[in-house]
């Protein structure tokens, strides 16, 4: 898959997130305003770009609309200007900026005033940038951005929590110790150029972060330094978005962060290359804790950010990564040597970059591991052969243009801290659409690039179970080789010439012609029921909010035969890999002209949505459906796939112990939701044949439902459903249920094995009642303890990096949740501070005034009120209606309503009982790592899921 540019870049591994060249950067004018900024066609918000007189550059984004206030700061200092002295000290600073400032003194006072509004905040630290972000309630933008800019005005740096926040950090550096990006990114770390800033170790430990007075003075010291030295205003961007007009969010942001200092730092480029002269070309060998596969060949390459209008890395990426007939990936598929590819962007900094492709090999793969390096190269040998072509560049202009300019709004957390990021890189104008123009074809651009795709300047990394190691990296401990390519293997490289198999992409049949909309053919503000019949209920709704050429075709085949048994689990999920497997080198072109498709298990059965440009749905849909109806089982494709689907689960006893047990959760609590130790069992013994035959029983008897909305007319829904029902439907069956478990007063506990060193603590509480009410009373209970819970377990106690607590319904099964994972506490212990921070407050709500109530349950309000941001949210808000069958799209409103007549005293009483009290239903489930002696057996252990299950009575979900 092709990495475009905006959201296609991603980095060498997922932890380093993207950071580029700043080139490009522009001074900028004292003042843009929105004539001036080129945004989309969809895009209603209005934009203005100032300069502070600190040098501090800022856009204001003025949205009558919002639902939500945003705002983000953008540092354009990260983990490069770390000291050698103390490695992890941007990220460490990022930590500190949240535990109180001079005007807000008290830690967890920002986000605990956050969270009370209906809002949420984040902050990330990459190589070259640290970002902080927070949306809220509208009416308190002001109040939050005055907490928000003393972070970069006068933080307090306080001792106490310096040496506590060092902890979190360590923890998290533990949390993610078994990571495999993390420990890939270090070896990598290890053979790049020791005196290039990307050597150096990024999260930061206990060890990188030690407070040697003597030698390089305290660590508190060491903080006030780097962030006196480097956070500038001249070297920030800011974005702020609330319905205010643009003349108030000036007001207020330049009230508030003109007096961030400005030291006139400047922001240095790398002069050292990545690779020491003499490096290149290079093998690395890894070898991973969990079952994979991967192959990845990087270049470097020179700065691509500031060519931004001629994106020759996107031009080769979208080539070399692409998935249709003829393409690379489909070359190995064919050979059974890959299961996926992608090429594009990896670590881009300033003075530099690198182009990557990264290949999930198959084990016929890794056997042929030095075919599949010759394939890449053929395939570079393909486009250097062909030359620039500029008509695939101008149909990947126009794609790109396209995706601009009917670009559907995203969340605005989401968005103000992606555009403060970007606003580094693009002048004032373009900062919008800077990341999707590409105006500018020039062949020698890209025939540069190109010529840094050589056998010569390569680093080719295979991690895989038992390849061969003799080095063991300093923080991760990983497994790895590093060697010099032999001139035998380098000279075959240079010589493997073209595979005539492997070709340039054609022009793509799925770009849309026809962007006209169609006009509003009915009143009704919700789907209507467009006809019901053999099984098949259909809805529809014509778009009359958004008002683009795009549009959601969903639909859900239920079967009772869908997950009733393990091997029926196994061959369903079996058939839709298959199904999509086939469908891969059709679909890719579709997606990339903004035409997405999705095939997903469910709990029933399994659902297909289809989203994007309407113009070449009907052609897409009509090639889902007749592979739905006719699958083709090749026997080597099956292998591979199911190869791969053992891989994965046996990979998921090595994740994180949080991750596991939010997985090993809803298996205790759905009835027919099996263990991955059943799932594997069946895995390793299913044919094809089993398959096939499951596939002809599972269609025989199914109901399906069925939801059209967007840029379409009543008469085209009819088609679609016409299709649908032509190919899938035989003969209707009662539909089936979705059962969870209903839990008694009392507790219980799982235990769950872990390979990680950190004990984890997971307790959920499900509510005693099936009814709205308590949907709503356990809905303000969780929105009121998460901070808390967080500031005092975290920051407070520093149990862990991993602390968390909320709401967890299970469709309309009320419940919440409690989790810790920890390096420093075993079950016992968690389990105590989870049972005297629930004791703690159970004595603090008598006491509590009812405005805290208010407050929290206005904003849960506020939540179930916002509306969708784009036409694809509001399909799935409906379709989610649909799959809980509230026929009358009004789950959100029942919920609201039921809020609103929730009382005080109600919510009082129900916190006494069901959450601190004896009526309390709740699940311990726990893996105790390194505290083998501190487990949980008490109270009622279930030894056996099967017994648990076979047990327990149900609530049923149709």
């Amino acid at each position: 898959m092709a990495r475009r540019v905006e959201f296609f870049i991603t980095c060498i591994v997922a932890i380093v997130l993207v950071a580029g060249t700043s080139s490009c950067t522009v001074a900028p004018a004292s003042r843009y305003v929105d004539a001036q900024i080129v945004k989309s066609d969809n895009d209603k918000r209005k934009y203005q770009y100032i300069e502070l007189p600190n040098q501090l550059r800022v856009l204001l984004i003025s949205d009558a609309n919002t639902d939500k206030a945003a705002a983000s700061l953008d540092v354009f200092v990260g983990s490069a200007q770390d000291p050698q002295t103390h490695q992890g000290l941007a990220h460490f600073l990022e930590h500190m900026l949240f535990l109180g400032t001079e005007k807000y003194p008290e830690a967890g006072a920002y986000q605990s005033f956050i969270n009370q509004h209906n809002g949420h905040h984040n902050a990330y630290t990459s190589f070259e940038h640290t970002n902080y972000f927070f949306d809220i309630d509208p009416a308190h933008l002001d109040s939050a951005l005055d907490r928000f800019s003393q972070f970069f005005i006068a933080p307090l740096f306080t001792q106490s929590y310096v040496e506590r926040e060092k902890n979190a950090v360590h923890s998290e550096y533990m949390a993610k110790i078994k990571t495999e990006q993390r420990r890939a990114l270090e070896v990598f770390k290890s053979v790049v150029n020791p005196k290039h800033p990307f050597a150096k170790f990024s999260v930061g430990n206990l060890q990188t972060l030690s407070d040697d007075k003597e030698q390089h003075g305290s660590l508190r010291g060491q903080l006030l330094a780097f962030y006196h030295q480097h956070y500038s205003a001249n070297v920030m961007t800011l974005v702020v978005m609330g319905r205010e007009p643009l003349e108030d969010l000036e007001q207020m942001v330049r009230t508030k962060f003109s007096a961030i200092p400005n030291s006139n730092k400047q922001v240095e480029t790398i002069s050292e290359p990545l690779f020491s002269a003499g490096t290149l070309p290079l093998r690395i060998n890894i070898e991973p804790l969990k079952q994979q596969r991967v192959m990845t060949l990087s270049f470097p390459i020179p700065a691509h950010r500031p060519l931004y209008r001629q994106k020759p890395v996107h031009y080769l990426g979208n080539i070399i990564g692409h998935e249709g007939q003829g393409s690379l990936l489909s070359y190995l598929i064919e050979q059974g040597l890959a299961l996926g590819l992608s090429a594009g962007s990896g670590l881009s900094y300033q003075g530099g970059s690198q182009f990557t492709v990264t290949i999930q090999l198959t084990p016929k793969g890794l056997m042929h591991s030095e075919h599949v390096i010759d394939s890449v190269f053929q395939t570079i040998n393909r486009i250097k052969q062909s030359g620039p072509k500029q008509w695939l560049f101008n149909e990947q202009s126009a794609l790109a243009w396209q995706q601009f300019r009917y670009l559907e709004p995203s969340a605005p957390a989401h968005y103000v801290s992606r555009v403060a990021s970007d606003i580094h890189y693009y002048p004032a104008p373009l900062v919008l659409n800077g990341p999707y123009l590409m105006d500018r074809y020039d062949a020698s651009v890209i025939e540069l690039f190109l010529q840094h795709l050589n056998p010569d300047n390569v680093v080719v990394s295979l991690t895989a179970p038992g390849v061969a190691v003799d080095s063991t990296s300093h923080f991760y401990k990983t497994r790895y080789q590093a060697t010099t390519v032999s001139k035998k293997v380098l000279k075959r490289w240079h010589s493997v010439g073209l595979n005539p198999q492997i070709t340039l992409p054609v022009p793509n049949e799925f770009i849309a012609e026809d962007l006209s909309v169609t006009g509003t053919e009915d009143a009704s503000s919700v789907p209507i029921l467009l006809s019901e019949q053999n099984g098949l209920r259909v809805w529809f709704k014509n778009d009359d909010q958004y008002q683009t050429p795009k549009g959601s075709v969903i639909f859900r085949v239920r079967s009772a035969k869908a997950h009733d048994t393990p091997e029926h689990s196994v061959r369903l999920q079996m058939y839709l890999s298959m199904v999509d497997e086939q469908l891969k080198e059709f679909s890719y072109p579709a997606m990339l002209a903004g035409l997405h498709y999705a095939i997903d298990n469910d709990n029933l059965g399994f659902s297909v949505k289809i989203h994007g440009f309407n113009d070449k749905q009907a052609l897409l849909l009509e090639k889902i459906v007749t592979a739905l109806r006719e699958p083709v089982f090749d026997a080597q494709r099956f292998l591979d796939i199911k190869q791969e689907r053992i891989r994965q689960l046996s990979n998921t006893s090595k994740q994180q112990p949080y991750r596991q047990l939010m997985r090993k959760l809803p298996q205790l609590l759905y009835k027919n939701k099996w263990t991955d130790k059943q799932l594997l069992h069946v895995y390793k013994t299913t044919s094809v044949d089993d398959v096939e035959r499951y596939v002809k029983q599972l269609l025989s008897r199914v109901d399906i439902q069925m939801l059209v909305y967007g840029n379409y007319t009543q008469a085209q829904s009819q088609q679609f459903a016409q299709r649908v029902n032509a190919s899938l439907l035989n003969n209707s069956s009662s539909s089936p249920a979705v059962s969870i478990a209903k839990l008694l007063p009392g507790e219980r506990t799982y235990k769950m094995d872990s390979e990680y060193a950190d004990a984890s603590l997971l307790f959920y509480l499900q509510g005693r009642e099936l009814t709205k009410q308590t949907r709503a009373a356990m809905g303000v209970t969780a929105h009121w303890l998460r901070s808390d819970f967080y500031t005092q377990l975290r920051t407070e106690k520093q149990l862990g990096y991993v602390v968390m607590a909320g709401a967890y319904p299970l469709i309309d099964v009320p419940g919440m949740i409690f989790m810790v994972q920890s390096p420093v506490a075993g079950p016992k212990l968690l389990k105590k501070h989870f049972q005297d921070f629930i004791q703690q407050k159970r004595q603090e709500v008598d006491a509590l005034p009812e405005s805290v109530f208010d407050l929290h349950r206005q904003a849960l309000i506020n939540r179930l009120s916002e509306l969708p941001k784009n036409q694809w949210k509001q399909s799935e808000r409906f379709w989610q209606d649909i799959v809980l069958g509230y026929s009358n799209f009004d789950s959100r409103k029942q919920l609201i309503d039921a809020l609103k007549a929730l009382e005080f005293e109600q919510w009082r009483d129900f916190f006494k009982e069901q959450i601190a009290g004896s009526e309390r239903r709740g699940m311990w489930v726990f893996s105790a790592g390194q505290f083998i002696d501190l487990t949980l057996t008490e109270p009622t252990l279930i030894n056996s899921v099967s017994e648990f299950k076979n047990n327990s009575d149900y609530y049923q979900f149709h």
